[in-house]
């Protein structure tokens, strides 16, 4: 009956994802088209006021900053900067790389780089964290490819946030003379030139000859947004696409055993956590936070959960974070020792508490996962679910008792920046959803906020490590897997290993 009925979807996806892509034919040897499958479409192709994974995907392909992170060494490495200089512990020194163009052919000189990072600083969605750390008046254009960058103060992780897409760069003139509309056809110094959008459908770009860097393996590249699971998976296995971003778990083993598909997974971005009001009692006993850590078998949560397409966290940090502690590993899944210190807490038989969770499958169905597990242990759970805004709204007002959330790191790979956001002081009632409030952590989240030395920095980010250990306002339950699905042939999928489809450019076939 099972394959009756994939037959039969089969054949009506083939219909929908034949109209859909009609004229589009998927790469071949030569490599003049790639078609990428998309879950959803982009949301603003500013990369300024973008906040949605999917349009950062595509605007990385377009727009350059000046740095990035290698995603295997997790190292600084050059862009539009060929290198720089800490001048001081708030002042920077770039120097740019020579012979950059524009997709419209203006050169690339500090201008540009001041023009851009003022916009982020002014007219910037994210004016209110990074761009707010920009000195306005500290820039200084020493001659056309070398400029100073002041920060308002000591800034510890502000060169490495400067990868990010909201940092990109772009063409001055191109913008004051397009003005509103310049986003409709966005000039950038990337590998891919902006074609067309024709929203909810999908969005074009070409390759761009001139690039500085090495040149993409295809002529074009098109995004194609196909939100049905099953009809992307079938344009997939149909060689309608060549990649596919978002594989549900269930089509991992069919795309895995095909013989023209294949799955490859890289380190997820998002952090999947049980969170702990640890203000509200009996959650304000560390004892009591602990139990509930040693009572879940995180292992098991994750493959009954997604089907064992994740990975386990050391803590609450997700692998691709450019810091990673030493000596990491998971509190273990021990269920008698949870009882001891339920115990020693003064619960000796058990507890009723309250789990709340958003109405997204994945969280709704790891919430009865935890109610089976804790009541191993005396823990009886009564869930509640709710829709995302009133779940949110109801965490700020501090009422709760247990929690599942996520919260990812594609906008922050920086540890202290993310745990500033989810335990500082200063957020409690907007992200601090465990109401942490603990005078030791927040001296080491402000140490870290302000350490430009890296290697104090790093001693610094493990003490934070082991005190929110210590702490434990959250058990980290699971990090899912990123899953691509492309045609076996393939070749350098394995390499896009930040979960943000890095550059696309770099795919190709066997020779």
């Amino acid at each position: 009956m099972k394959k009756t009925f994939r037959k039969c979807l089969l054949l009506c996806g083939i219909v929908l994802v034949g109209v859909l892509l009609a004229g589009s034919a998927a790469v071949s040897a030569e490599m003049e088209v790639f078609n990428m499958g998309l879950a959803t479409d982009a949301k603003n192709l500013d990369p300024h006021q973008a906040t949605d994974t999917m349009s950062f995907t595509v605007c990385k392909h377009i727009n350059e900053p000046l740095v990035t992170v290698d995603g295997k060494t997790k190292q600084l490495v050059p862009v539009l900067a060929e290198k720089w200089e800490l001048i001081d512990p708030e002042t920077y020194k770039f120097y740019l790389k020579k012979g950059v163009k524009f997709h419209n052919g203006d050169e690339f000189t500090a201008e540009d780089v001041v023009f851009s990072l003022k916009r982020v600083i002014n007219d910037s969605v994210h004016a209110g964290n990074r761009g707010k750390q920009i000195d306005p008046d500290g820039f200084e254009i020493l001659d056309p490819h070398t400029l100073i960058v002041k920060t308002k103060g000591p800034i510890g992780g502000w060169l490495e946030s400067m990868k990010h897409p909201y940092a990109s760069i772009f063409s001055k003139r191109a913008v004051e003379e397009a003005g509103e509309e310049y986003f409709r056809n966005p000039v950038g110094t990337g590998p891919f030139k902006f074609k067309s959008w024709t929203k909810g459908e999908k969005i074009e770009l070409e390759r761009f000859d001139d690039y500085h860097g090495k040149k993409a393996n295809f002529k074009a590249l098109n995004f194609w947004v196909i939100p049905d699971d099953s009809s992307r998976v079938i344009a997939l296995e149909t060689g309608k696409l060549d990649m596919t971003y978002a594989v549900p778990p269930n089509d991992v083993q069919t795309l895995g055993e095909s013989e023209k598909t294949k799955v490859v997974s890289s380190p997820g971005l998002r952090l999947i956590y049980l969170g702990m009001n640890t203000q509200n009692k009996p959650l304000d006993d560390p004892r009591v936070r602990l139990a509930m850590d040693y009572a879940i078998n995180k292992e098991a949560y994750g493959q009954v959960v997604y089907q064992g397409q994740s990975v386990q966290p050391d803590g609450p940090l997700v692998p691709a974070s450019t810091f990673t502690p030493k000596d990491a590993a998971p509190c273990p899944y021990d269920p008698e020792k949870a009882k001891e210190l339920l115990k020693e807490a003064g619960y000796p038989d058990g507890l009723k508490l309250e789990l709340w969770t958003g109405n997204l499958q994945d969280n709704v169905n790891g919430a009865t996962v935890l109610q089976s597990m804790l009541s191993q242990v005396g823990i009886t759970l009564n869930i509640q679910v709710f829709e995302p805004g009133a779940f949110q709204a109801r965490l700020k007002n501090a009422d709760h008792q247990l929690y599942i959330a996520q919260w990812g790191m594609q906008t922050i790979r920086n540890a202290g920046d993310y745990w500033n956001t989810l335990f500082s002081i200063g957020s409690i009632g907007s992200s601090n959803w465990a109401m942490l409030n603990d005078a030791g952590l927040e001296k080491l989240l402000r140490a870290v906020e302000v350490c430009v030395d890296e290697p104090e920095r790093t001693e610094l980010l493990q003490k934070v490590w082991d005190k929110l250990y210590e702490l434990h306002p959250v058990v980290p339950l699971v990090v899912p897997n990123e899953l691509y699905g492309a045609r076996k042939d393939l070749l350098g999928v394995e390499d896009l290993v930040d979960g943000q489809l890095n550059y696309l450019g770099n795919l190709h076939l066997p020779d």
